[in-house]
């Protein structure tokens, strides 16, 4: 739209045409006036207001207030109040408040509960350590009676048997004997190894003597014990290791108690041996007290069959046997025999194949050590040739004492 600029005696000239006839020619004034009201759109030239000219145009529209009805049109610059829906521009801030939703992400951070995938690291612990350490009974005096480099009876009352069978007569599964040797000029202060022997069926320990016994009485380095038997046997009194509730479990038990609780014992090296019935009781021992018991060694023993055998602790232990190649009291072969024992301690033991190397130490002679087996845990196993139901001897004790403290 053209617009003009009307000079005030023009305006002066027309208002004095129509001043005769104002009050008839009202109302079609008004709706002139509302056709001013059209104007409204010269609004639209008020964004035009960017312009120098723009901005006249709207001193003009003040002009038009002169006449009544077109100073309706002055109204329509109200329009310029939809400038308002600038505001509208407020929405765009809002929607990018929605943006903040996007906090949600920190739900990632339960991604940290992955660090759970460290306690992997429990894996570790399946490797198995020998246990270590040293007795309650460290720093105690002796006890009266006890005469260190000799032999000494003791008395015990043995607890947790439930074994049904009757002893021998006069005897008992709870009140029992063993035979304590502590070790000369023995040092309370000094964790010693600790030694269990057993003998055949129908020996002599009950003259006082030890049974199986790696060193001398009047040694200085290891605590042994002498264990004694009460089971009834036509050849004698024998260890009734051979029922899953032998009482010859919770003896073991108590006994090492006993002795951890007044002496002075290194808890890492528990040993048990023994000869034919204590053998038998060697093996027992191991398969249910590994863990507590390091090592083994039977001569001329057996493995009872599963059904007559204690729970076992599933822990691994080192083992030296040995089983005369002519042995026909008890056989190497068999599912009770030296041999079924020592396959089960060689699975025990996460050993590897079943490779052996010659195991010179024991002069007897027949020794093989399984190469594949881990060095804390070895496994040998001899079989002297031209031996029957032998003991070992003092060279096998010897042996076995070396094997021993080689062990960490």
């Amino acid at each position: 739209m053209i617009l003009r600029r009307v000079s005030l005696v023009q305006i002066l000239a027309v208002g004095a045409l129509f001043s005769v006839a104002a009050c008839d020619a009202g109302s079609p004034g008004t709706s002139n006036g509302g056709a001013g009201s059209t104007g409204n759109a010269g609004s639209t030239g008020a964004a035009g207001s960017t312009s120098a000219v723009g901005g006249d145009t709207g001193t003009a529209g003040t002009t038009g207030s002169a006449g009544g009805d077109t100073g309706s049109t002055g109204t329509s610059g109200s329009t310029g109040t939809a400038g308002s829906t600038g505001g509208a521009g407020s929405t765009g801030s809002a929607a990018g408040s929605t943006g903040t939703a996007g906090s949600t992400g920190t739900a990632g951070s339960t991604g940290t509960a992955g660090a759970t995938g460290t306690a992997g690291s429990t894996g570790t612990g399946g490797a198995v350590a020998p246990p270590a350490g040293r007795s309650v009974g460290c720093g105690k005096d002796i006890g009266a009676g006890d005469t260190p480099g000799k032999y000494a009876k003791h008395n015990i009352t043995v607890t947790g048997v439930t074994f049904a069978k009757p002893a021998t007569p006069g005897g008992s599964w709870t009140n029992r004997i063993y035979y304590l040797d502590l070790p000369a000029n023995y040092d309370p202060t000094k964790a010693y190894p600790i030694h269990f022997g057993g003998g055949g069926c129908g020996g002599s320990i009950g003259n006082g003597s030890g049974a199986f016994k790696l060193l001398p009485e009047n040694n200085t380095d290891l605590i042994q014990i002498g264990l004694s038997y009460v089971w009834p046997n036509p050849g004698g009194a024998c260890f009734a290791d051979g029922y899953a509730d032998t009482p010859d479990l919770p003896y073991f038990d108590s006994i090492l108690k006993e002795v951890e609780t007044n002496y002075c014992v290194n808890t890492g090296k528990v040993f048990v041996g023994g000869y034919s019935s204590g053998g038998w009781e060697s093996y027992m021992l191991g398969f249910a007290r590994g863990g507590i018991v390091r090592g083994i060694s039977p001569a001329a023993g057996g493995l009872r069959a599963m059904a007559d055998r204690p729970p076992a602790a599933n822990k691994p232990f080192a083992a030296f046997m040995v089983t005369g190649a002519n042995d026909t009291a008890n056989p190497a072969t068999g599912v009770t025999g030296s041999m079924a024992a020592r396959d089960l301690i060689l699975q025990l033991n996460g050993c590897t194949g079943t490779a052996t190397a010659d195991y010179p130490d024991y002069v007897g002679g027949g020794c093989q050590k399984y190469t594949g087996c881990p060095a804390d845990y070895p496994v040998i196993y001899c079989r002297p040739p031209g031996q029957g139901h032998t003991d070992g001897g003092a060279n096998f004790w010897k042996s076995i004492w070396a094997l021993w403290m080689s062990l960490k």
